[in-house]
């Protein structure tokens, strides 16, 4: 009883404190929500809720020369995800943004499922498949509002030791009245991280946008940042590798160091990551503080 009324408290505590994160950053302006790496780990039964958002600063303005130009001073994602087997998850968002000149305002709606193609434990590859649909919330705007999309592409894993490479390439295609795209669109994130305890870890990532492949422009013309990150975790299972099948202090409910004792519930985990990107084109913000938060069980 002690165990299970502990385990609540943590849980409340880690969820009061993403909350408390998210409306901070809000509070003391900008937020981006696209700086997200999706981890190719899947157990069943497990829940996370996760709070993502950056701020920027030097945001250019979008004009008939700079048309893909990221303007957004903030953004705001919530979302909630469930493993339902131990190679399938399903992912729904929430996403909120405050264009230059705009106020913050809830601007979209995504389903995700994801699919485990090749797990591991510890060092090697992981392999998962994820496809998505978008629907934009254009608030009663006749022109130039956003499009719905669907977006579909891998998630790789590769593990050694301390050190964890994930890379996200994206694909993704508009559709509605205002979709605006030939050919493709191509969103990527990439993310080297060493872990130097269980608790804490600094990395390295990259982001990056091409809006229409057909019509992709000079590098300068479209969006590309790259930063420092910080990572700690708390909670969860300290015997599983970063990463693995039991990966990120997540632990699998019936997990336990003596066989024989009686499976019990999944333990609970928070994790959170902070960093700062730096636009590397005249489309992107010069600087961006990010920050994410999640607790699982």
């Amino acid at each position: 009883m002690l165990q299970r009324k502990l385990r609540r408290l943590a849980r409340t505590l880690a969820i009061s404190a993403i909350a408390t994160a998210g409306v901070t950053l809000a509070g003391t302006k900008p937020v981006l929500a696209e700086f997200q790496i999706q981890e190719a780990g899947i157990e069943k039964g497990e829940v996370e809720l996760e709070y993502r958002g950056a701020y920027h600063w030097g945001v250019p303005q979008v004009t008939d020369t700079n048309p893909n130009a990221n303007d957004l001073l903030q953004s705001h994602e919530l979302e909630f995800s469930m493993g339902i087997s131990d190679w399938w998850l399903i992912q729904v968002t929430g996403g909120f943004d405050q264009p230059l000149g705009e106020n913050l305002q809830s601007s979209d709606v995504e389903i995700e499922s994801e699919f485990a193609l090749l797990k591991r434990e510890g060092d090697g590859i992981a392999l998962s498949f994820q496809a998505g649909y978008e629907q934009a919330i254009n608030h009663g705007v006749q022109v130039d509002g956003n499009p719905n999309e669907f977006g579909f592409g891998p998630i790789v894993e590769l593990a050694k030791g301390p050190f964890l490479l994930t890379l996200n390439p994206l694909f993704t295609k508009q559709i509605g009245t205002f979709a605006d795209q030939e050919g493709l669109g191509f969103e990527y994130g990439w993310r080297g991280e060493y872990d130097f305890t269980k608790r804490w870890g600094l990395g390295v990532e990259m982001f990056g946008e091409i809006e229409d492949l057909a019509n992709a422009g000079s590098f300068n013309d479209q969006v590309h940042s790259i930063g420092p990150t910080l990572f700690i975790n708390f909670g969860g299972d300290n015997d599983e590798a970063k990463g693995g099948d039991e990966d990120s202090g997540k632990a699998k409910a019936g997990d336990d160091d003596d066989k024989g004792k009686v499976n019990g519930p999944a333990l609970t985990a928070f994790s959170m990551n902070v960093g700062v990107q730096f636009g590397l084109t005249d489309a992107t913000s010069d600087t961006a503080l990010k920050f994410q938060g999640s607790v699982s069980f």
